[in-house]
């Protein structure tokens, strides 16, 4: 197994995923980006679309993936724009921030659609902390998918 971006915030969890079934790899992919999306209030038709692959259980399909990762794409050019203009004081950070988590909650739903269980719940979980700073709330969803392993 590869190393992965949720070993360097929370390594117990990384190793559990290591450890889960592809079910609850992807139930836990489940619910990091819906946790994602839900606390940053997004709505937009590519994400509906990438909802409804997830609920589908279709991994892996390009087409969606590249719709999501384009939108990903043009918030990250937003979110960096504002990040200048917040280093010349003409923006607040809680402006920056925004568009920071909204960037991170559509990648989360993009690596939630991986092929590859594992790396679509890790990413999607990594992404879904940078999108909402609230990993202990995040974690202890999580826990309740390995404590209760049902298709969500």
């Amino acid at each position: 197994m590869t190393e992965n971006r949720l070993e360097f915030i929370d390594a117990e969890q990384s190793e559990m995923l290591k450890q889960a079934t592809i079910v609850e790899q992807r139930n836990a992919a489940k619910v990091a980006c819906k946790f994602a999306i839900e606390r940053t209030s997004l709505s937009h038709p590519i994400l509906d679309e990438g909802l409804q692959s997830l609920e589908k259980d279709r991994y892996g399909d390009f087409s969606i993936q590249n719709k999501l990762q384009s939108l990903v794409d043009r918030l990250d050019e937003i979110q960096w724009e504002l990040q200048e203009k917040m280093g010349e004081g003409s923006i607040e950070l809680s402006d920056y921030l925004a568009a920071f988590h909204t960037a991170r909650a559509v990648n989360s739903l993009y690596f939630a659609l991986n092929a590859d269980p594992f790396v679509a719940a890790s990413e999607a979980i990594y992404e879904a902390h940078a999108a909402t700073d609230e990993l202990v709330t995040l974690k202890q969803k999580i826990l309740e998918v390995f404590q209760a392993p049902t298709v969500i």
